[in-house]
């Protein structure tokens, strides 16, 4: 991809995050993109073009990325280490991806539960199937259901970071927050799946 369309891509991103998809205009993300809106129609045809090629864009980098932490871990907790390690990178470098990905969960669920099939379902066997493992050797827990599971984890990281500061107001801004946040969403997905509580 040319360094245009990630420019574009980019500063779609954004503005679908921050003002929703129908509060977005191409003369927009041209603008943002630093470009005119007629050279953004050359690598993007139309606005839902455009759309869905944000959204691919992000879950793509799934599609590449799981196969390959999956099998060079070693062990079941390496594994679930080196895949949250990853989605909390992939968020956390830019949180506009967990709020567009939020947006699209509330604004048009049947496109993206359609785009999630397409480019999530050759991975997700993959991690059930690593869950069940640890089922049958008695590490993760029995009663777990590791399709739902996967849903619900998913969903709870997308969620911390589309909220971003928001429920730092709660505590007064205390200036380890965040940090605290992120250790508590890797305990509950942790204890979650695992038996041995994490140490």
């Amino acid at each position: 991809m040319s360094d245009s369309a990630d420019r574009i891509l980019t500063a779609a991103t954004a503005l679908f995050a921050a003002r929703g998809y129908a509060g977005t205009s191409l003369q927009a993300v041209a603008d943002a993109a630093g470009m005119r809106k007629q050279s953004l129609l050359h690598h993007f045809a139309s606005k839902p073009v455009l759309r869905d090629a944000v959204l691919a864009s992000l879950l793509a980098r799934w599609k590449d990325v799981l196969p390959r932490l999956l099998v060079a871990a070693t062990t079941g907790e390496e594994r679930f280490d080196a895949v949250l390690g990853e989605g909390v990178r992939f968020f956390d470098e830019n949180p506009d991806r967990a709020r567009l990905i939020l947006r699209e969960l509330l604004d048009r669920p049947d496109h993206l539960q359609a785009l999630l099939r397409e480019h999530l379902a050759p991975w997700l066997p993959l991690v059930t199937a690593y869950i069940r493992q640890g089922q049958d050797s008695g590490v993760i827990h029995a009663h777990l259901d590791p399709d739902a599971y996967v849903v619900q984890a998913v969903l709870m990281a997308v969620t911390h970071f589309a909220v971003g500061a928001v429920p730092g107001a709660v505590t007064a801004n205390e200036p380890d927050w965040e940090p605290r946040r992120l250790a508590e969403l890797r305990r509950l997905c942790h204890d979650a799946l695992y038996v041995r509580p994490m140490g």
